[in-house]
């Protein structure tokens, strides 16, 4: 595993009292004042330390070896989809286990969905070092406003403090400080964006709603946050997620591809490792597509989802060859963007 597990450095103390952080909106990039509820955080713990047998099995999960390249030779430190709450009432409180791609909309999904074990999948290692300063910043702000601030660029040498002391071992601790390092300006005024965004439109997120930013904290103090270096296209780090998820009993219900799929074929590791996911009938496959139509909500992306039984059909199926052939049977909403596929595969010619 890329991330520490076991006994926290942690102290549950406001960041503004006790380290003296800024936390009014940053020259960086300025942010509208907060309302009165985000100043005060959520009390109750909702998550219970994860079970032993469970943490077992997730901590034995392996990584993919690193990619001979990135795509574009980039690091995608913050997501560019901007309607991610096209999916939030498909996935509310869903539960189970969620595996998602990339960096901040994995808290912001989880937020919507509660899971009991969250998996931040990426084959990029410097992203999951991110989500290592990401436990960090979980961890030590008691509010959205905090967090923000965490990122801020006037309070990053008291950020890399709290980062060396996270991680004391010293090739460990470099990874970690170079990804905040990279990353920490792209994150903040994405924070800062996405906030904006998503409470013009009056959807609760971990970053406006105290309760779910406070299960994305206890999420991290129970030690149920399992970042992990993996390529869907290899044959490693997928697959022991999925052992791991019926090891402890659990089901994926939530798999959220992001537009990754764009990029590969779906050829047989791939098809193995989704074969390989336990999903139960609630289980969904979320995805981007990156199409300009005339409905895309962003002007971007489509924004798609599937049962997951059903993309294990599509797969297994002689039309499952890649995202296109997939999605060219979805039902477009074209008032809100979103599309979803409920449509079996058509059958083979010699079995019509």
């Amino acid at each position: 595993m890329i991330t520490s597990h076991g006994p926290h450095f942690f102290a549950a103390l406001s960041l503004s009292a006790v380290l003296g952080w800024a936390v009014t909106a940053s020259a960086e990039n300025s942010a509208p004042p907060e309302e009165a509820p985000q100043e005060r955080p959520a009390e109750t713990t909702t998550v219970s330390p994860i079970p032993a047998d469970w943490a077992a099995v997730f901590d034995a999960m392996r990584p993919d070896p690193a990619p001979e390249k990135l795509i574009r030779n980039t690091h995608y430190f913050t997501s560019n989809e901007n309607a991610l709450d096209l999916f939030h009432a498909a996935i509310v409180d869903k539960g189970g286990v969620f595996i998602g791609l990339g960096a901040e909309q994995n808290y912001l999904m989880a937020g919507w969905a509660r899971p009991q074990i969250l998996v931040p999948f990426d084959f990029d290692k410097v992203i999951i070092d991110l989500h290592a300063v990401y436990r960090v910043a979980f961890l030590h702000a008691r509010t959205p406003k905090e967090f923000i601030a965490f990122w801020a660029e006037r309070n990053a040498k008291t950020t890399r403090q709290l980062i060396k002391e996270a991680h004391p071992e010293p090739a460990r601790r470099k990874a970690v400080l170079k990804a905040f390092r990279l990353g920490r300006e792209f994150v903040h005024k994405r924070l800062i964006r996405t906030k904006r965004m998503y409470r013009n439109r009056k959807a609760p997120t971990f970053l406006n709603d105290p309760e779910q930013y406070q299960f994305i904290v206890d999420l991290f103090k129970a030690d149920r946050v399992y970042p992990i270096c993996g390529d869907l296209t290899a044959d490693i780090a997928l697959r022991d997620v999925a052992e791991a998820t019926r090891k402890a009993g659990l089901t994926v219900r939530v798999l959220y591809l992001s537009n990754a799929e764009q990029y590969f074929k779906y050829k047989s590791d791939f098809k193995e490792n989704i074969y390989a996911l336990p999903f139960d009938d609630r289980a969904l496959v979320l995805r981007t597509v990156g199409m300009k139509t005339e409905w895309s909500p962003d002007g971007m992306y489509e924004y798609v989802i599937q049962g997951g039984d059903n993309f294990q059909a599509w797969l297994r199926s002689e039309f499952g060859f890649s995202v296109w052939s997939v999605i060219s049977s979805r039902k477009v909403n074209r008032r809100t963007g979103r599309s979803e596929i409920t449509k079996l595969p058509p059958k083979k010619k010699q079995d019509k």
